[in-house]
């Protein structure tokens, strides 16, 4: 849930103070085109921000080698709220649906290093802009809180030491159950193309490109204990495992023997169950695993067919904590495929537009 999704905060954490609580993954920036908002507790760390003008591309021929999974229909509009029936536990545990897709995983790609990872997704994630203030003269400024949406498609590099592209396209947003939504929710930037950039190597447990996780653990204990490594930041570790495991599993590729460790390793975390009747962005149903975290139940959701990854939807289940009705929907996301390229689209590079943080510090980027 996630996965963005790619970042609505200039001035993030990221994705914001939410974020600072879970490790983020480097190939999975995102793109922040407000300033002074910030992404709900629930959500991840680490991100890269696109502040100014956005780039336009110049688009050039690109090949697709295989590709993974066909495009389900998108949703362009879900209604200004959202409200899904309470998460059911599912009649099958967590460990036997994460056993099934284990089983299920499949090696469909192997890009070289010098090629390129593509993903097409849908996102929607909620945006939290504001605090309470009191004023001098007593009035208040309040909280102002939103759902985030897009339509995205990402060229990552195989081995991480080439630039890549991200195709935004901005859709409508929708209110957060129970708020209005704020002016500034319109106020997106065009819809465009960004060049991510090389940055410096972030420390061995968040390199999520194609050639680090190809070189990750392909038993369960080992795969555990990567998820357990370093400090992800999160409120503890079980989350920031928790969140590690969603990061890799979004706008990525992860090779099969990996995949199906990271997948069994999972079902060890604290706290992790099965649901019935999820559903991604793109409204196919699915299978649930998640686990509760400030108020909100997050879900990796499986095809019950195939066991293949559709998507992350984010369910409250805390009205307190989340501040919205139970049963709203506050996240959600549709991974549609995953392809691999020997280019990406030319996106001119923009000097100035770009800052990039790892773990809240700047890096160097090229």
């Amino acid at each position: 849930m996630n996965n963005d999704e790619i970042r609505l905060v200039a001035d993030i954490r990221p994705d914001a103070q939410p974020y600072d609580r879970e490790a983020g993954n480097a190939a999975r920036r995102r793109l922040a085109a407000t300033a002074g908002t910030r992404e709900p507790r629930w959500r991840r760390s680490y991100t890269m921000a696109l502040a100014g003008a956005l780039a336009v591309a110049v688009a050039v021929g690109t090949t697709v080698v295989v590709s993974v999974t066909s495009r389900a229909p998108n949703r362009e509009d879900l209604g200004a709220e959202t409200v899904v029936a309470l998460p059911k536990l599912s009649r099958v545990s967590a460990s036997e649906v994460l056993g099934r897709a284990a089983r299920a995983a499949r090696d469909e790609l192997d890009p070289r290093d010098d090629q390129f990872v593509k993903v097409e997704s849908q996102t929607m994630n909620a945006v939290l802009g504001g605090e309470l203030v009191t004023r001098d003269d007593g009035t208040t400024e309040p909280q102002k809180r939103y759902l985030y949406r897009t339509r995205r498609v990402i060229w990552q590099s195989a081995d991480g030491q080439r630039a890549g592209a991200l195709k935004v396209d901005y859709l409508k947003p929708q209110a957060y159950p129970g708020w209005p939504i704020p002016k500034e929710a319109y106020q997106q930037p065009d819809n465009g193309w960004n060049r991510l950039p090389v940055c410096e190597r972030p420390p061995a447990y968040l390199r999520y490109d194609y050639a680090s996780l190809k070189k990750l653990p392909t038993d369960v204990d080992g795969m555990r204990a990567f998820l357990y490594t370093g400090e992800r930041g999160g409120d503890s570790k079980d989350a920031a495992a928790w969140t590690a495991a969603s990061d890799m599993l979004q706008e990525n590729y992860m090779p099969a023997a990996q995949r199906a460790a990271l997948f069994k390793a999972i079902g060890t975390i604290p706290g992790v169950d099965a649901v019935e009747n999820a559903e991604d962005a793109a409204g196919r149903r699915g299978i649930g695993v998640g686990r509760i975290s400030w108020g909100v139940r997050e879900d990796l959701i499986f095809d019950p067919r195939t066991y293949e990854f559709l998507g992350e939807r984010g369910v409250v289940v805390d009205e307190k904590e989340a501040q919205a009705p139970v049963g709203s929907l506050v996240a959600s996301s549709a991974q549609f495929s995953v392809t691999v390229t020997d280019s990406v689209p030319e996106v001119p590079e923009q000097p100035g537009d770009v800052t990039v943080k790892i773990d809240g510090k700047e890096a160097d980027c090229g």
